[in-house]
């Protein structure tokens, strides 16, 4: 059972480092919102490897604890999923993209390893933690954020963002979906992204630059584009209702690497005569800022 307000995604700020605000000069979960989905404190991905390494285990998941784990010589991987009865048709699929996620991460991971043993060179395992949420949920449509922290040898791990938003009997939806043919994608949504994009990065980095040119909205010229991003639902301080929308731009996209994520907050006030006549009853309210 969801409760209000929603927990929303963690970020992991020992391998992230510092998180750039949004619109609200906030890059985190909600205020009060319980940390579910973080994964335990103990799970230190080097407490698992030692001179000899253990051999491989996967947990899966359960009715009580959605998770599943992996530790070899190649890789150390962890994924946590929303706690879900067992037949819930939206946590097994992101259960069932994990699973593959983990399948492709120790193939390469292991050939990674053998090439650089063949070399001479003692290598260290990749580091792989997803973690995924629920940030709001209305009626019979559930948002999710996912985010996974990469680490393969390069000089710094790599942060991604995903997100999931769906019906309870698992059909998929798309923010897209829930707006008229002719607003998809909602102007109003584009242009609100892209200006809290610019107040963010003026109070990240005192320039409303993308690598150091101008912040551009719209036409040919635009390099804030809203397909670039991640967008989940947000919740609303009205009960059932959803606020808005998260805006999530990983590392490397809308500037440098040393920025961080850039996670924004776009009020529903600004989309809503956008969205079809079956989606705007459930839009309501304002949003929570994405809290520190």
């Amino acid at each position: 059972m969801l409760q209000t307000p929603i927990p929303a995604l963690l970020l992991v700020a020992a391998l992230v480092g510092c998180s750039p605000a949004g619109v609200t000069s906030e890059t985190d979960p909600p205020s009060g919102a319980a940390p579910d989905a973080a994964l335990p404190a103990t799970d230190d991905p080097a407490a698992s490897l030692t001179a000899d390494p253990p051999e491989s285990t996967v947990s899966t998941a359960s009715a009580d604890n959605s998770g599943i784990t992996f530790a070899d010589e190649s890789l150390s991987f962890a994924a946590t999923l929303p706690q879900a009865p067992a037949d819930d048709p939206v946590v097994a699929e992101l259960r069932r993209e994990a699973e593959s996620y983990l399948a492709t991460t120790r193939t390469n991971a292991r050939a990674d390893f053998e090439r650089l043993k063949r070399s001479g060179v003692t290598g260290h395992p990749w580091e792989i933690r997803v973690r995924w949420a629920y940030t709001a949920k209305a009626s019979d449509i559930v948002s999710l954020a996912g985010e996974a922290n990469e680490y393969t040898g390069g000089a710094h791990p790599m942060q991604r963002f995903d997100t999931h938003i769906a019906r309870t009997s698992g059909e998929e939806l798309r923010i897209d979906d829930m707006l008229m043919p002719k607003r998809s994608p909602s102007p109003a949504m584009t242009i609100a992204i892209c200006e809290a994009l610019k107040t963010a990065k003026q109070e990240q980095i005192k320039s409303a630059t993308i690598f150091d040119e101008p912040v551009v909205c719209i036409g040919p010229e635009a390099n804030a584009k809203t397909e670039d991003a991640k967008l989940a639902l947000a919740p609303s301080n009205e009960t059932d209702r959803f606020g808005g929308v998260y805006v999530f731009f990983e590392p490397y996209v809308v500037g440098a690497y040393a920025e961080g994520p850039y996670i924004l907050t776009v009020q529903q006030g600004v989309f809503a005569e956008d969205l079809k006549p079956e989606f705007k009853a459930l839009f309501g309210g304002e949003a929570p800022a994405w809290l520190d």
